[in-house]
């Protein structure tokens, strides 16, 4: 294990309050807080190379938004499935482009397979999106949205349909 050297800071009451109430898995004491915060700030430096370790870091980073937004739905009384799933699934996505992302050292397969990943991803979240519609009223804040965000795109839809069908 490398040494540990013990460092002293001044803190304002305001960040010593911060810290009392930041929560990380696994960090009880002030030392470990501070242990995470610097490991978070290294990482977000210095680039996150794991698809498992970005994802985790971007969720810890949204997590404050989404347990406040899950308050507020509760207190409220209405939930917005959409929302929610781009709580869920955009940290995995952007994760994935980050972390996934071919370097200088890669190839035109490398492109490949990481544009097939990417889009495997999207299409999965925009099918997912779409099922949203498929109920009435939607399960969102506001019960028409799907309707009315859908139209211009199966426009663009069926445009694209008879595209294709035209080349075949």
């Amino acid at each position: 294990m490398p040494k540990s050297i013990p460092i002293s800071v001044r803190l304002s009451d305001d960040d010593v309050a911060f810290l009392a109430g930041y929560e990380v898995q696994g960090a009880r004491t002030p030392s470990d807080k501070m242990r995470e915060i610097l490991k978070a700030a290294r990482e977000r430096e210095e680039g996150v190379q794991d698809v498992a370790a970005c994802e985790d870091l971007l969720q810890t980073m949204v997590r404050p938004a989404e347990k406040g937004l899950r308050q507020l739905q509760r207190e409220s009384g209405i939930r917005s499935d959409f929302v929610m799933k781009l709580y869920e699934r955009l940290p995995e996505m952007v994760a994935e482009l980050i972390a996934s992302a071919p370097g200088a050292d890669g190839d035109k397969q490398d492109l490949v397979r990481f544009e097939a990943a990417l889009s495997a991803e999207l299409f999965s979240l925009i099918e997912e999106i779409f099922d949203l519609g498929l109920t009435t009223p939607s399960r969102t804040y506001d019960p028409g949205l799907m309707d009315k965000k859908m139209e211009p795109i199966l426009e663009v839809a069926r445009l694209l349909d008879q595209r294709r069908q035209a080349k075949s």
